[in-house]
């Protein structure tokens, strides 16, 4: 999962960029679907991987959640400093802790509520300013963190597909679905004219990090509780805070620095709960075998 981070992290850094240099959004997610598709194909290929789905619906489920989450990410990630946006959408984890509640009787402790309980709080901290301006930024990034955590808990009942089965069809949703939003953005704006060669080579880079968070995070999901995986997902705030910060000097403002430090904090008491529930797994395991 802090792989999947890392390579989501370096995508949205280049989604941003993307949109500063003229390219529309919509366009930016077609291009990341379609190449990762191309990629996912080639991966599946190489590893002789086997791409039959066994459980449809499920599938489905995931791959329409994570392609709407997409689009919410794209719009959010070019209308919002990438810091603040980064750290809304990976409020993924506070609602995956939900639904796994409902759709995988999987029971939050105490320690998951308070979590929850201090995610909101961080939530609030960062967003406050947006709230007041009416901007739908922060509500999209909201969204996106909202629908990306329903592909995720769907990804928990996809254990005996394969990862490459599993990507490829998301990839393959997602492509269909971003070229309606592209092909409505041409119409309604016309195609961005006069941009660099270069601006067009970094489109399959941001479809090959794509590709490799997509197999490294569906692989994690497979292993593990949907909670306790999510929480390393905020590994990407601070790769936001440091990519935005080295490169483009842009810092988040006042009260978000306190919100995204209590969402980060949030992510730690997750993580630190999982530990201690493994601990305490491993002392009975090891007790029932001495008796």
């Amino acid at each position: 999962m802090l792989a999947a981070s890392a390579s989501f992290a370096t995508m949205n850094a280049l989604i941003a960029a993307l949109a500063r240099a003229g390219l529309w959004w919509e366009l930016t997610a077609f291009a990341r679907a379609f190449v990762g598709l191309l990629f996912a194909l080639a991966i599946a290929r190489s590893r002789g991987a086997s791409l039959k789905i066994e459980n449809k619906r499920t599938m489905w489920t995931r791959s329409v959640a994570g392609s709407t989450s997409m689009l919410l990410t794209f719009f959010s990630l070019t209308h919002m400093p990438l810091a603040d946006a980064t750290a809304l959408i990976n409020t993924t984890p506070l609602w995956i802790a939900l639904l796994a509640w409902v759709l995988l009787r999987e029971v939050p402790g105490r320690a998951v509520v308070a979590a929850i309980c201090l995610a909101l709080t961080g939530v609030v901290l960062v967003q406050r300013p947006s709230f007041a301006r009416g901007e739908f930024a922060g509500f999209a990034a909201i969204a996106a963190g909202i629908t990306s955590a329903l592909s995720m808990v769907s990804l928990r009942r996809l254990g005996k597909e394969t990862p490459e089965a599993v990507v490829v069809h998301f990839s393959a949703v997602a492509t269909g679905v971003t070229f309606v939003a592209g092909v409505v953005s041409v119409f309604r704006r016309g195609f961005p004219h006069g941009m660099a060669l270069a601006i067009w080579l970094i489109v399959p880079v941001v479809g090959l990090t794509a590709t490799i968070g997509q197999l490294a995070m569906t692989r994690a999901y497979s292993l593990d509780r949907a909670a306790r995986v999510g929480a390393a997902g905020w590994a990407q705030i601070v790769l936001a805070l440091v990519i935005d910060g080295a490169f483009r000097r842009v810092w988040p403002a006042g009260q978000a620095w306190a919100g995204i430090a209590l969402l980060m904090l949030s992510g730690w008491v997750l993580l630190l709960s999982a530990r201690l529930e493994a601990n305490a797994t491993a002392a009975r395991e090891r007790a029932a075998e001495k008796t």
